[in-house]
């Protein structure tokens, strides 16, 4: 049991990292003059703003997760 919650920590961990990456990345792009130009402009790019947003917080939190219950797998499997 405590070497499940190790690997679904780990896994939740590359996940997480993976997601907020993606999002965290395209949301780079929109950080500057011209992305906040285009953000005015156009609702497609809000849209895409919004969902890069949403990545990149959602990610963070699945990694923050993961590292705990890794941190848990760890210490489990310390004690035995």
């Amino acid at each position: 049991m405590r070497a499940g919650a190790l690997a679904v920590g780990v896994f939740l961990l590359v996940i997480g990292l993976v997601v907020f990456w993606l999002g965290y990345s395209d949301l780079q792009h929109y950080g500057g003059l011209l992305g906040q130009i285009s953000q005015s402009l156009s609702s497609a790019v809000r849209s895409k703003v919004a969902q890069d947003k949403f990545m990149a917080v959602g990610g963070a939190l699945v990694a923050i997760i993961g590292l705990a219950v890794t941190v848990y797998g760890l210490a489990a499997n310390r004690k035995n």
